[in-house]
């Protein structure tokens, strides 16, 4: 493999990489107060996000508003 196909299967593996599901409670990274009582259930919301808008997410102490899907765990 050359220098320069190297580079391009690096980046390549870094896009997949960024895009692995990640499971998040209260729907973002460091949100916190997020469970609700539901017919005598605790229950919190959660966010299936790709692994690099939960970095971001994490980062920026905010929700960036993307996920595969939503819903809530009870």
């Amino acid at each position: 493999m050359t220098s320069s196909g190297r580079r391009i299967a690096f980046l390549i593996g870094i896009v997949i990489a960024f895009m692995l599901p990640k499971k998040v409670e209260c729907g973002y990274a460091g949100a916190t107060g997020c469970g609700k009582i539901v017919d005598h259930r605790q229950c919190t919301p959660y966010d299936v996000e790709p692994w690099g808008f939960y970095l971001i997410e994490h980062l920026a102490k905010s929700n960036v508003g993307f996920a595969y899907s939503h819903g809530d765990d009870c």
